[in-house]
């Protein structure tokens, strides 16, 4: 009998070990920030609540398997389709998180900018943090950061960058270490010598735009910094006009070791366009492709008759890659988002776990290049741009009505 019952139990163990898959995952937000505090449940699972630092762990007896994203108080939902990663990172779309994030503010004080010449200042790290990119202009001399990071955090390392250009060439380059703590405040970072200064070599890239009727067409030059967090850029040069090509100045070279990322943009009518993302370096030429978005099938916009039954469609879209499909709801407000493959959903509002409750909406999807599953999507990675070429298509925006 005992030997009987030993047995019974190696068998459970073993069906457990066979069927049960430990899922341990991060929720960030668009600004790659964790988010706490937020539900996350899966198929044939239980749910539960981020930790602090944007980490859940959670079972499944089911592969692949779903998970859903919600947040109660800022009424979204993300329903991620057909997963099979042990460890994704994933995104609350929609959502730019002030949950346990700590601000801090420096002054940075440097030498008068010269007529003709202008700056930007950034603060840079290799841990979780954001910051926007300051400028100055002539006659400027100081000059103040915002920079959020994690509130589990009680410091954060990183270094104030300064770049100083004039029409012709860059002028000036410097950094400064800096360690901001809880509590300390106010931090203030002095350029006050020429001796912090050294002149970057000046380079050029070229950049050819694609031919097509737009409503606004354009691009962005930044310069990423791989080795630290996927924040760390610096905004060097925005162009937007019907151009067919043009010459953008950029540093040959800095401290930091740096690629060049380029954002080519273009939009038509109703949202339909793409930004695509590519990387360079000084002294190239880089042609940007033109896009071909997803195209909206069923139902028809402005159609008043949704009902459980009605299947929502779209076209492909140019190149491979995942889907992400936006319903907003106006009266409550609520949005929910499906990340899929599928070009077919039905009854979305179903999906939505209460999200989406009231009679009016809108939609539209994204396709993100160049995915070839969910899990490639959703897989933690060290940078943003680890996958190389990528790009986000977006269809026209629909409206319709349920019943």
């Amino acid at each position: 009998m005992m030997r009987i019952l030993q047995i019974l139990i190696i068998i459970l163990f073993t069906c457990r070990t066979l069927y049960s898959y430990d899922i341990e995952g991060r929720l960030l937000d668009e600004r790659w920030l964790p988010v706490p505090g937020i539900s996350v449940s899966i198929t044939n699972g239980g749910a539960v609540s981020t930790d602090e630092k944007g980490y859940f762990r959670l079972s499944t007896g089911k592969m692949p398997y779903n998970l859903f994203i919600h947040d109660e108080a800022g009424s979204i939902g993300v329903l991620y389709h057909r997963m099979t990663i042990l460890n994704p990172e994933i995104f609350l779309f929609g959502t730019v998180s002030s949950k346990n994030i700590h601000t801090e503010f420096v002054k940075v004080d440097f030498l008068p900018i010269p007529p003709g010449r202008n700056s930007v200042i950034k603060f840079l790290s290799d841990e979780v943090f954001n910051s926007p990119d300051i400028y100055a202009s002539a006659g400027e001399k100081t000059k103040l950061i915002t920079i959020e990071y994690p509130s589990y955090l009680n410091s954060i390392n990183g270094r104030i960058v300064y770049l100083e250009k004039s029409q012709s060439k860059y002028e000036k380059y410097s950094e400064r270490p800096v360690i901001l703590s809880k509590g300390f405040y106010p931090q203030n970072i002095i350029f006050d010598s020429s001796a912090y200064y050294t002149t970057p070599i000046t380079s050029y890239i070229n950049i050819y735009l694609p031919p097509g009727d737009f409503s606004s067409k354009g691009f962005k030059v930044y310069a990423d910094f791989l080795s630290l967090h996927r924040n760390a850029e610096i905004l060097l040069n925005t162009t937007e006009g019907d151009l067919i090509s043009t010459r953008v100045m950029v540093p040959q070279n800095m401290q930091l070791g740096y690629r060049l990322k380029v954002t080519g943009y273009g939009y038509q009518k109703a949202g339909l366009g793409f930004e695509n993302y590519n990387y360079t370096y000084p002294g190239s030429a880089l042609y940007l492709s033109k896009e071909e978005p997803p195209s909206l099938v069923t139902p028809q916009n402005k159609y008043y008759s949704v009902n459980n039954n009605t299947l929502f469609t779209y076209e492909w879209g140019s190149g491979s890659g995942i889907y992400i499909v936006h319903f907003h709801g106006f009266d409550p407000v609520g949005d929910f988002y499906l990340v899929t493959l599928d070009r077919t959903i039905k009854a979305p509002m179903n999906m939505s776990g209460g999200v989406l409750k009231g009679k009016e909406y809108s939609w539209q999807v994204m396709k993100y290049l160049s995915y070839i599953s969910i899990d490639d999507f959703t897989k933690p990675r060290r940078f943003a741009n680890d996958l190389g070429y990528k790009a986000i298509l977006y269809s026209e925006l629909f409206t319709f009505k349920t019943w």
